[in-house]
């Protein structure tokens, strides 16, 4: 059997004991549980096999697991063809009329078998006629009847189009062969235009809906603020975001050149002027501006290694002024490692394309800041079932 680097095989089995549990709660670590409307439907996540932590009872199980990615690319595919937007503003319909009306270009019979298969998995609805209709949350979030809730393109680029590719090398990436692998690292993927505009496009719309949350739950920390760097800031979707929330911010975006050449653009398109300005270069060897009262990073700490952590919070501290906050957001599992589901899968698939890795917990992020000078203020769940911010202070 090969031998395999302990990380890696620490992030393959929290993938696999996924679930949901309690995050542990600390003596130092304030817990507080959140919501994000842009992302979320009213009450608990919906689960199934792929996202239950109890074990598997048999061979049907096992395949809704195996079987998942079928799912997922009739997912894809309708979004491709813009199948949930022929249904929007509330069409119900037959797949004849669907197919004749409205998608021309799909053969009816192929059209019947996808809409089939986005029926069984609760994507589509069909009624006693066989009438096809979007349920409540694919009109919100899939089919571009609300431009800032949706996040489609999400899915059907950057999900579908580079990120499901890279999952192809994770037995690679298990055994330390990385031969095959077109970028070796982040640095690599985003130095290709093309690969940096089409990721930063479509990660834009999914970076909307935490913004708000962190403008809303903690903007009072940035009132006295005037000064923020966002650290691997990609399009600006975060700091657009705070700067149209807070007028008197400003706020510099660190990142690769070709992604910062797509984030002006969309700053550019907002209302925000030049308070958002953005900083060519790499997180770990670009020097940052000082004088900062808030550094945020989000989806930076899974996309470096664990070994460079610590240092890039200190470097963040030492641009920071007394008082400032250093803002984490995430993949964060829960301190026990058996969850969210989401998180854990999110993390397996970093660790593909970011050598060095490491899953991220409350407790181990906390460790991190407080080595740089940081003390840990909160942690609090942002995206339910997937991601966390975890905020340090200056003192």
């Amino acid at each position: 059997m090969p031998r395999f680097p302990t990380a890696t095989l620490t992030r393959l089995a929290t993938a696999w004991r996924a679930g949901n549990s309690a995050v542990a709660s600390t003596a130092t670590i304030a817990t507080k549980r959140t919501d994000i409307r842009n992302f979320s439907t009213q009450g608990s996540l919906r689960t199934n096999k792929l996202l239950s932590s109890s074990p598997v009872q048999d061979a049907e199980e096992i395949s809704h697991i195996a079987f998942g990615f079928m799912a997922s690319k009739s997912l894809f595919a309708a979004l491709d063809i813009e199948l949930f937007k022929a249904l929007s503003g509330g069409k119900n319909i037959t797949v004849t009329d669907l197919q004749e009306k409205h998608l021309t270009n799909v053969k009816l019979e192929k059209l019947e078998t996808l809409c089939t298969s986005l029926c069984s998995v609760g994507l589509l609805t069909r009624d006693a006629e066989g009438k096809l209709s979007n349920p409540p949350a694919v009109e919100s979030f899939l089919a571009k009847t609300k431009p800032s809730h949706d996040f489609g393109d999400y899915l059907r680029f950057q999900i579908d189009k580079q990120m499901y590719p890279f999952m192809q090398h994770l037995s690679q990436r298990m055994s330390g062969d990385a031969s095959e692998m077109r970028y070796r690292n982040y640095e690599e993927w985003m130095g290709n235009e093309d690969e940096a505009r089409l990721y930063t496009e479509s990660q834009h719309s999914g970076s909307i809906g935490p913004a708000k949350t962190l403008a809303r739950e903690y903007g009072d920390l940035l009132n006295e603020c005037k000064t923020v760097l966002d650290v691997g800031g990609g399009s600006g979707g975060f700091s657009i975001t705070l700067a149209e929330k807070i007028p008197h911010l400003n706020i510099s975006i660190l990142d690769f050149p070709n992604v910062c050449t797509v984030g002006e653009e969309f700053v550019k398109r907002s209302t925000v002027g030049d308070r958002v300005k953005f900083l060519p270069g790499n997180a770990l060897e670009t020097e940052f501006p000082d004088n900062n009262c808030a550094v945020l990073m989000s989806y930076l700490s899974s996309s470096v290694s664990g070994e460079a952590l610590a240092p890039l919070y200190k470097k963040a501290y030492d641009v920071t002024r007394p008082g400032g906050y250093i803002f984490l957001h995430d993949f964060i599992l829960e301190d026990s490692r058996d969850g969210p589901p989401l998180t854990a899968l999110w993390a397996l698939q970093h660790m593909v394309f970011t050598p060095g890795a490491v899953s991220l917990t409350p407790s181990y992020l906390s460790e991190q800041l407080v080595t740089a000078g940081w003390k840990v203020k909160t942690v609090s769940e942002v995206i339910p079932g997937m991601t966390k911010l975890v905020i340090g202070v200056k003192e």
